[in-house]
């Protein structure tokens, strides 16, 4: 029997009412039949308008009530994945709403895009993009696609990141990144397919087994861009980015938006233009959205709220001391990023410490440096295969018995992006 839906996608969102449209414009544009989004606690009106736009069948929503300590996106991922508007399809992506989908085969569309896999393909992996503030700093309610066209090169490591588009299956369990079988490792699901058995990067290309059982970003191996990449809109203008700093997350972590993840996320080296080729379509679905008085005035009311906060961040007397924050942030050159996030995975007593040296004046570099000799003498001494494992252990990293040295360090590396990542609300 024939799945419902062909391309899914599911989503979860907390007022993002100011780009919502463009966002199911360009999905349904490019080929998405089916687009389902989980909200909770909405200020700006991003529920109305996703239930209105399922009256209007563009999309489905569902409502995200999180338990007592529980955090929304996970709450939402095990919602999503027993629900069967989601997982009756052939193809299921989750994604976030500051991430579109860019296609860079055929006509950009999500079926030009499976014609050119494997036909055995069970998930591809899209590794992100990380696209800057193009040099925008005011906040404002424009297309995404034509007001952020500069984004990191290919070999931004930091921003290796992937998103996967897979066949759903009855025992795997749903994750942001990938999919993992219901016990968290790679095994044989009841219809005796292996889901991660066929994955493929962003070219077509097998992905190595070593991400078929752990793996969430691509490595320089694995790393494809030729078919399909993730855009990540991380950023935006500068006040949308400081506007974070008042605005919830799906993941209830407070106070991450700070200039040392602006410094990593505010990437313009290149010129990254694919998904504007849709502009025109997507101007069209927008307008076609729009044309119900209904859609247009919850779209307005998304808009005023958005701008009310945009001045109360403008009228704030810390305004203009955190925008002088992120533009010497911005400054930082693409291959000088470490010198100024050494303190990005240090404890919070060596994060107090390095605070204190910098209002003593000594310069950022130099702190640095003396860090990085720190961290190199404790990494220096992780020299057998027993002392990895300690040293994984004591940064709580799990790792197989039989893991080789390699396996062991790439764990821990990966871990620590997984932090930094966890810590941005990505």
């Amino acid at each position: 029997m024939s799945p419902k839906h062909t391309y899914t996608i599911l989503s979860m969102m907390k007022d993002e009412g100011h780009s919502l449209v463009e966002w199911v414009a360009y999905h349904r544009h490019i080929g998405f039949d089916n687009i389902v989004v989980y909200t909770n606690d909405c200020g700006d009106g991003t529920d109305a308008m996703l239930m209105r736009l399922e009256e209007m069948g563009w999309a489905r929503h569902f409502r995200n009530d999180v338990p007592a300590g529980k955090k929304p996106q996970p709450n939402a991922l095990n919602l999503g994945q027993a629900n069967p508007e989601v997982t009756d399809s052939a193809w299921v992506l989750v994604m976030d709403a500051d991430e579109f989908v860019s296609v860079k085969c055929g006509k950009g569309r999500i079926g030009d895009l499976v014609a050119r896999l494997p036909g055995e393909t069970d998930a591809i992996a899209m590794t992100w993009r990380f696209f800057g503030s193009s040099g925008v700093t005011e906040w404002n309610p424009g297309l995404v696609i034509e007001n952020y066209t500069h984004g990191a090169p290919d070999r931004f490591r930091k921003g290796w990141g992937v998103k996967s588009m897979f066949r759903p299956k009855a025992d795997i369990k749903f994750g942001i990144h990938r999919p993992t079988s219901r016990k968290g490792k790679v095994e044989k699901l009841g219809d005796g397919a292996d889901i991660l058995r066929h994955w493929v990067n962003g070219s077509g290309r097998p992905m190595p087994e070593s991400f078929n059982e752990r793996g969430w970003r691509s490595t320089g191996k694995s790393l494809g861009y030729k078919l399909v990449e993730m855009n990540h809109y991380a950023v935006k203008s500068y006040e949308a980015y400081l506007l974070r700093r008042v605005r919830g997350n799906v993941n209830n972590k407070p106070d991450k938006y700070n200039a040392g993840y602006f410094a990593i996320f505010d990437r313009n080296e290149i010129e990254a233009r694919n998904a504007l080729r849709h502009a025109r379509g997507v101007k069209r679905k927008m307008a076609e959205i729009l044309s119900d008085p209904v859609m247009r005035k919850l779209q307005d009311e998304a808009h005023a709220y958005h701008a009310r906060r945009v001045e109360m961040l403008r009228a704030s007397g810390e305004y203009g001391a955190w925008l002088e924050e992120l533009k010497r942030a911005s400054a930082t050159p693409i291959d000088k990023l470490d010198e100024v996030l050494f303190t990005q995975h240090l404890p919070k007593a060596w994060q107090d410490r390095i605070r204190e040296l910098q209002a003593e004046g000594m310069p950022d570099r130099e702190i640095a440096l003396m860090v990085a000799r720190s961290v190199g003498i404790k990494k220096g001494a992780a020299e057998t295969p027993d002392e990895q494992r300690a040293q994984a252990e004591a940064e709580g990293v799990e790792v197989a018995q039989d893991a080789t040295p390699d396996e062991i360090e790439d764990a821990i590396e990966q871990a620590r992006a997984a932090r930094l990542m966890a810590e941005a609300g990505e």
